[in-house]
C-alpha cells in the first residue's frame, strides 16, 4: 500500500536517531550501569551485628540471577533485589528466636534510587510500601526456624509513612515476628535511617502453606520435639 505524496520518510535515519538519548529505547547497548552504588561505610559496619546473610538464588547477580529466574519459572527480573530496581534491598540478615518464630528478625539494607523519584528529589510513597511488602514477607518465611522461600504469602500490609525519603537514601528496613497462631504469621516492620529517623511503620500477615504445617506435625509425630 503506498503512502500519500504528502508523506516522506527521510532515508538512513532510524528511530533512535529521532529521538533524544534519554528517550530512546534499550536495545542491549543502552542499559543502566551495572554496577551498584557502593554500600556506606555505616551500613558495612553494622551489618554484621544483623545475624546470618540469607542467600536467595533468585535475587543474585546477573548471569547467575537470571538464569535461575529463567529456568526456574520466572519471567522477569525482582522488584526489590535486582539490580537495576528502583528501590533495591541488598544484604539481608536473618536472626532467628530460639525454635524460629516470635521475635525472629530479619534486617537488610534498601538503597532508593533515583528512579524511585516522584517529586523533587523525593522518593515515591509506593517504593516505600514495596519494601515493607518484601520485607514482611520474607520474615514470614523464616517462622519455622529457617528460611523457607515462598512458604506462604503475604495476605494484609498496613503502612505508616513517617517521613519523607530523599533519592539516593539508604535505609536499614527490619522485619519481626511478633505473633504465630497456625498458619498466620504477624510481622511488624520499620525502615530507618542512619541517625534513627523512622520513616516508615507497617504490620503485616503471613499466611504459610498448609503443607509447611503438616510437614512439621508428621515430623514432631516422627521424631518428637524439643519440649517433650
Amino acid at each position: 500500500q503506498k503512502l500519500p505524496k504528502h508523506i516522506k520518510i527521510k532515508k538512513n535515519e532510524t528511530r533512535n536517531k529521532e529521538m533524544p538519548p534519554q528517550q530512546q529505547p534499550p536495545d542491549g547497548k543502552q542499559d543502566p550501569p551495572t554496577t551498584p552504588s557502593p554500600i556506606p561505610t555505616w551500613a558495612q559496619t553494622s551489618k554484621d551485628t544483623w545475624g546470618s546473610p540469607l542467600v536467595v538464588p533468585e535475587w543474585q547477580e546477573k548471569s547467575t540471577h537470571e538464569n535461575h529466574r529463567l529456568t526456574n519459572g520466572w519471567r522477569g527480573t525482582d522488584l526489590c533485589h535486582h539490580i537495576h530496581s528502583p528501590v533495591r534491598i541488598t544484604n539481608y540478615h536473618a536472626a532467628f528466636a530460639l525454635r524460629g518464630g516470635v521475635g525472629t528478625t530479619l534486617t537488610g539494607l534498601a538503597h532508593f534510587t533515583t528512579a524511585a523519584e516522584s517529586h523533587k528529589g523525593y522518593c515515591h510513597g509506593g517504593s516505600m510500601c514495596a519494601v515493607m511488602d518484601d520485607v514482611i514477607g520474607w520474615t514470614g518465611f523464616l517462622a519455622t526456624g529457617e528460611c523457607r522461600p515462598w512458604s506462604g504469602f503475604t495476605a494484609q500490609i498496613n503502612t505508616a509513612m513517617k517521613a519523607p525519603i530523599k533519592v539516593g537514601s539508604f535505609l536499614v528496613v527490619r522485619g519481626t515476628i511478633v505473633r504465630w497462631e497456625g498458619r498466620k504469621v504477624f510481622v511488624e516492620a520499620e525502615l530507618v535511617a542512619e541517625g534513627g529517623v523512622v520513616h516508615a511503620k507497617a504490620d503485616g500477615l503471613v499466611i504459610l502453606n498448609k503443607e509447611l504445617l503438616d510437614s512439621i506435625s508428621e515430623k514432631k509425630r516422627k521424631f518428637g520435639s524439643a519440649e517433650e
